[in-house]
């Protein structure tokens, strides 16, 4: 993710569990008030055919929800770069 004041490459440590491997990153708006988070905010996630889990970065809560519910929501997956991707001067 690029930081918004500095330009620069910031990380968003992913889990460490195995189950994680496979966590894309996304932006997204939780409105809900039955979610333990809200607003708007970078999280790990796992979506499936049925389910969606879900894990915040900082404070590494990791909940679930239905995928027609997730399907719902303003989302934005977040592309990782590698160092490949920048020019070396």
């Amino acid at each position: 993710m690029i930081g918004l004041w500095t330009g620069q490459m910031t990380s968003v440590p992913k889990p460490k569990e195995a189950t994680w491997d496979t966590a894309k990153l996304f932006r997204v708006d939780f409105y809900d008030m039955r979610l333990p988070v809200s607003g708007t905010r970078l999280v790990w996630a796992v979506v499936g055919r049925k389910w969606v889990r879900i894990c915040t970065p900082i404070q590494n809560k990791k909940f679930r929800m239905r995928r027609g519910e997730w399907d719902k929501m303003s989302t934005q997956i977040i592309e990782e770069q590698t160092d490949d991707n920048h020019d070396s001067n």
